[in-house]
């Protein structure tokens, strides 16, 4: 029976980097992945001769060292490709990550008013702890707007509750928003 000093739960990207880079320094990992294939959420399926991605999640990121860490690993199947991710809500189209002057157009001047005055509210009067992804997103964002767009997307993404959850990594899915609260 073979032994492993390392077994490695998901055959997701975090799974694999950590596979290589141990193999890298001489350890021989064990992987598992419950699906046939590897890639986790950034996988690609096919089906009936289609090739569809599993999640809407794409390779992104401003650290050199993960870019050439991956172009390494993937040579010339790294493909690049042009992005642009949006939220359909309401039967319009909001640009994602989420752009003020595209959501304000989008939503009205009533409802803008709305999220502005509970942006205001929020950075006036913030959550004095940040336990929950919930706190974190609304003191950056406002309740507002953290009903509208954040609540239902990470509950169904994530599958429980925001305010049940520590903010680290799911903040990640607002990545690109701005906000003065780091």
């Amino acid at each position: 029976m073979l032994r492993y000093p390392v077994v490695i739960a998901g055959g997701g990207p975090a799974g694999l980097t950590t596979a290589y880079e141990l193999a890298r320094h001489g350890l021989r990992p064990l992987v598992c992945e419950k699906h046939h294939i590897v890639g986790g959420i950034a996988r690609t399926e096919q089906y009936k001769g289609y090739r569809y991605d599993i999640g809407g999640h794409r390779f992104y990121t401003k650290v050199p060292a993960v870019e050439r860490f991956w172009h390494e690993v993937l040579g010339d199947e790294f493909v690049e490709r042009p992005r642009l991710s949006r939220i359909y809500y309401n039967g319009l189209f909001y640009n994602y990550p989420l752009n003020l002057i595209n959501t304000l157009m989008n939503l009205g001047p009533i409802e803008s008013c709305r999220i502005v005055l509970s942006y205001l509210q929020a950075h006036m009067f913030p959550s004095r702890q940040e336990e929950t992804f919930e706190e974190w997103v609304t003191n950056r964002f406002g309740r507002r707007l953290f009903a509208t767009f954040f609540k239902t997307y990470t509950e169904k993404v994530w599958g429980f509750r925001a305010r049940r959850f520590a903010p680290i990594g799911p903040p990640s899915a607002s990545k690109g928003c701005r906000s003065r609260r780091r």
